[in-house]
């Protein structure tokens, strides 16, 4: 009884409930697509519901009334059901799950009735209509609007109705016989002065009479202008115009006196003033001229219309008066235009819609809600259109505007292997068999075994039908099925239903990769399609791995793939009296590497010999010795102990070969190292252990005669030396300024120009330094940096040590004691 007893607010609560919910879980209810939601997007939902109290059954009735689509809602319940099947395994029930189920308990029945009947009378808000009444009111834009303000045109021909005024400008034009032009300004007494006839008075007289007037008193001095033989002729004209002042009084927006052209109107004065007021009448503008009501103006007829007919032109001294409105209507949801819209007594929602612009493409035209107030409450009149178009409507109505409903009466879905897949009109495809011929017919992989339509039931739970194609197709007669609407049909493609089937190739072929398996196709239709063989392939010996299919005994096997050798030294020729070896799904082949192809390697000599440049490795068992010889020998200033080996590591320091194809592109991974070498060693023992094996990318270089050392590091002068034969490690620091403060001398090292590397020795308290060779680099590296310790790191040291000396101190005393 909770439910009916506060039926606002639960009607509230349910209004905004759904909304909140959507935009708690990120998706729009209106667009649901059941599939595409994630099993965590379905949680927060469910969490959503039990936070706010929401059964399942109040979800889907929300979600009917926002236009979801039926099957949707029998998706979304399934979904939600496996979430709180899941959460109910193994863990009993809970309060909230209680409160769930007394909760649905509640609302079923008579409650649940209750609320249906509330849901219709709130479906306009249900569907996102505005919840309150706009403020705007219709027309009030056109006096707001910067690039509209009415100014009277006044590069125009001299209307002949316009009344002559004090401050008008008269232009007399006369030609014919005379020729002579007057320029005057009506006085404020109301007349002309002309001279040789004295004042002529045009004040209340019309541009049309004022010519009779002006022709009359002129023909004394120009006889032509009357008579049977006229010759001169007249013309009348108004230059500078006078001003007038008008007063708008009322519900404008800025009250008061205007100075005005005497050509404005109604709408410039009313623009002038800003308009009328939000409480101002749009129906009743009316003109008061000599103390009574001289014209009433419509705006409606130009708003609506465009008429202008009423906008009279003002006198002087006319007062406009704008009075508040008296009756007023709001219009919501689906027109051109909505807003407050002002009424007279007799007008109708026919006169209503018109103001409005007519119903927009998305209006729900069969039945409009009304919402009017009583003397004492609220009431719902539902006006349905066209036949009671003429219903009167009062001041204070609301007329709500609904959308067509998001769903279709005749729609049926057809999706698959067929050449037309899509939506279709149920009347022309009232069957399973007319609905495949008007989509052109299945296509060939069409799986003819088993289609499913996808049926809504009334309760709106969705139901699978099995068809076998191959029976319709062949005897429509007996087996079509007839459709019904929102019917969707599957039919699957045989490729659908299997795995993807692929065969794949790597090794010693143009572009290896996995390819698409092919009925019939043998092992030369891949390699022809991976574009034949490298140079470097060894077809005789091609290994096919193939996948072991299950054999249904349920034993597991050691055995986890057949291969298969195959020799095509033929090539890819093909010869039909040859078996060709086919492939199957899955196969995976390998195109071995010849072990007999080689690729050009190189080596590059620079320095200190007759030829040098780059060399090819002609041999395994190509060495240091064999490339001084091709390259000439060393020239006579060539100084072999300072010959160094660059050679080329990957990240794994191991030694990789380079060719001239690929060099650049192994750049980037290589690492280069240098290796010392033995130069006069390896010349004097040919493939001994000095005479190295070169390899690919491997470069030597042969200084000239070196005859200074280097020092570097912790010394006063980093400098070069002349190198002098007996001169030890320590006199070239000195030739440096001796060592600095900050200076390692016990890690004090040399590197000599073949690239080799000795360091300082010491044995008890005796330093033993390399010798040094013409060439070397001495180097003297830093003392390592350490901080200093803190005060707080002395004092626990200190104690610490305070405290270690009084243990054994007291433990000597002990002893000694015993």
């Amino acid at each position: 009884m909770r439910f009916i007893k506060y039926p606002l607010f639960l009607l509230a609560f349910f209004i905004f409930s759904l909304p909140a919910l959507a935009q708690d879980v990120g998706f729009d209810f209106r667009n649901l697509k059941v599939s595409e939601l994630s099993d965590e997007q379905i949680v927060q939902l469910y969490e959503r519901m039990q936070e706010r109290g929401l059964s399942i059954s109040e979800v889907e009735t929300l979600a009917l009334a926002r236009g979801v689509d039926p099957s949707e809602i029998s998706k979304l319940r399934s979904r939600i059901n496996q979430i709180r099947s899941s959460r109910m395994d193994g863990q009993g029930t809970s309060s909230t799950q209680s409160r769930l189920r007394n909760r649905q308990n509640e609302t079923e029945g008579t409650a649940i009735g209750a609320y249906n009947k509330m849901k219709a009378d709130t479906l306009g808000q249900l569907l996102g209509e505005e919840k309150r009444a706009p403020n705007k009111v219709f027309g009030s834009e056109v006096f707001s609007n910067q690039s509209l303000s009415f100014e009277p045109s006044l590069n125009i021909p001299t209307p002949t109705n316009y009344i002559l005024g004090p401050g008008d400008e008269v232009i007399i034009d006369i030609w014919g016989a005379s020729e002579t032009t007057y320029q005057l300004t009506v006085s404020p007494e109301g007349s002309v002065q002309i001279d040789n006839i004295g004042p002529v008075f045009l004040n209340g007289l019309t541009v049309e009479e004022a010519t009779d007037r002006l022709t009359d008193k002129l023909s004394q001095i120009y006889s032509g202008l009357k008579g049977a033989d006229k010759n001169t002729y007249i013309q009348v004209t108004l230059g500078n115009i006078r001003s007038i002042k008008v007063s708008l009084v009322g519900e404008v927006k800025w009250p008061g006196t205007y100075t005005l052209s005497s050509f404005a109107s109604v709408f410039n004065a009313l623009y002038a003033a800003g308009g009328p007021t939000d409480k101002g009448t749009y129906r009743s503008v009316k003109v008061l001229r000599d103390g009574k009501v001289f014209q009433e103006v419509d705006l409606y007829d130009f708003l609506v219309s465009g008429d202008l007919s009423d906008n009279i032109t003002l006198k002087d001294q006319d007062i406009i008066k704008v009075d508040p409105y008296v009756n007023r209507v709001t219009v919501l949801g689906e027109t051109k235009h909505i807003g407050l819209f002002e009424t007279l007594e007799g007008e109708t929602f026919a006169d209503v819609l018109e103001f409005a612009g007519g119903f927009n493409q998305y209006a729900y035209q069969k039945r409009v809600k009304v919402d009017r107030k009583t003397n004492s409450e609220r009431k719902i009149i539902d006006v349905y259109y066209p036949d009671q178009a003429n219903m009167l409507m009062k001041s204070g109505d609301i007329i709500s505007i609904q959308k067509v409903l998001d769903r279709y009466e005749n729609k049926i879905t057809l999706e698959g292997a067929v050449f037309r897949p899509g939506e279709y009109q149920l009347e022309e495809s009232p069957t399973l068999y007319s609905l495949i011929q008007n989509a052109e017919g299945l296509m060939g992989d069409a799986y003819l075994e088993r289609a499913i339509i996808y049926r809504t039931k009334p309760n709106y739970d969705i139901e699978a039908i099995p068809v076998n194609l191959n029976q319709v197709m062949a005897d429509s007669g007996q087996f079509d099925i007839k459709l019904k609407k929102d019917d969707r049909v599957l039919i699957s493609s045989i490729f659908d239903l299997r795995e993807l089937r692929t065969v794949k190739i790597s090794g010693s072929v143009q572009n290896p990769g996995t390819y698409q398996f092919v009925e019939n196709s043998s092992l030369k239709d891949l390699i022809y399609e991976a574009d034949g063989f490298k140079e470097e392939a060894a077809p005789y010996n091609i290994e096919i791995a193939r996948r072991i299919t299950d054999d249904k005994s349920g034993e597991i096997k050691n055995e986890i793939a057949s291969i298969i050798s195959v020799n095509i030294e033929n090539g890819l020729e093909y010869n039909p009296e040859l078996e060709e070896t086919k492939l199957k799904p899955f196969d995976q082949v390998f195109i071995r590497q010849s072990p007999t192809y080689e690729k050009q390697q190189t080596v590059r000599i620079t320095g200190e010999v007759l030829y040098p440049g780059e060399y090819a490795l002609t041999t395994r068992d190509f060495r240091l010795s064999d490339l001084i010889q091709k390259s000439g020998g060393l020239t006579e200033y060539a100084f072999p102990e300072g010959a160094s080996l660059t050679r080329r590591f990957d990240r794994n320091m191991k030694d990789i070969e380079i060719n001239i194809e690929d060099s650049v592109a192994k750049e980037s991974q290589e690492s280069l190292s240098q290796v010392g070498i033995q130069l006069n060693e390896a010349l004097n023992n040919n493939n001994s252990e000095y005479d190295l094996l070169l390899n690919a990318g491997d470069e030597i270089v042969i200084p000239k005669r070196l005859q200074t050392v280097q020092i570097r590091g912790e010394v006063l002068y980093p400098v070069n030396v002349r190198f002098e034969r007996g001169r030890n490690f320590r006199s070239y620091v000195s030739a440096a300024g001796g060592f600095t403060e900050q200076a390692n001398t016990k890690s004090a090292y040399i590197v000599y120009a073949n690239g080799e590397v000795d360091r300082t020795k010491k044995f008890l308290f005796f330093k033993s330094y390399p010798e040094v060779r013409p060439g070397s680099v001495l180097i003297i590296p830093p003392k390592e940096q350490r901080e200093p310790l803190s005060r707080g790191e002395l004092i626990s040291i200190l104690s610490t040590v305070v405290s270690m000396a009084a243990i054994v101190t007291n433990t000597i005393f002990q002893i000694r004691r015993n």
